[in-house]
């Protein structure tokens, strides 16, 4: 598999655990300590409460959104060497046929250790500034947050 398709099968893995709300399968993705970085803060989730914390809360904020879908798109993505991967995504968060947030944009750096790849950082552009995240907000200045003309829709 080359690296888009890699990155592209874990995102996929790690939404369907997120909006099935499955803990185990999760956790099993994230290498610690994770690296989140956002548009105003370097955030270092470094112990297995820590990362729940987290998961819990972000599964919340989605069910209390009725967020419905939870897509994330690669764009690119490059191996560095046979066990590091990074790539940039696109994640959209629907309500049925609504838009929860404007897409924003995110760079993840995968490890493959005991022959699975999970996360060691997160970069994106999203506003908020301490974990676990309590509501999701986009920073202006995310450049894809201007919805395209030519998107189609997101299923």
């Amino acid at each position: 598999m080359d690296a888009d398709e890699i990155l592209q099968e874990y995102l996929d893995v790690i939404s369907d655990a997120v909006m099935a709300q499955d803990w185990e399968a999760y956790q099993g993705k994230i290498m610690l300590p994770l690296q989140l970085i956002t548009h105003t803060a370097n955030i270092n989730v470094a112990t297995p409460e820590e990362l729940r914390a987290g998961f819990e809360a972000f599964c919340q904020t989605l069910q209390m959104q009725k967020v419905t879908h939870y897509v994330r798109l690669v764009e690119t993505a490059k191996r560095l060497d046979q066990d590091l991967i990074t790539g940039r995504y696109v994640s959209h968060l629907m309500a049925g046929a609504h838009r929860i947030l404007p897409p924003y944009t995110s760079q993840m750096t995968l490890r493959r250790h005991g022959g699975v790849w999970r996360a060691v950082s997160i970069t994106n552009s999203l506003a908020n500034s301490r974990w676990p995240f309590v509501g999701i907000q986009v920073a202006e200045t995310d450049p894809t947050a201007e919805i395209s003309p030519n998107e189609g829709p997101i299923e």
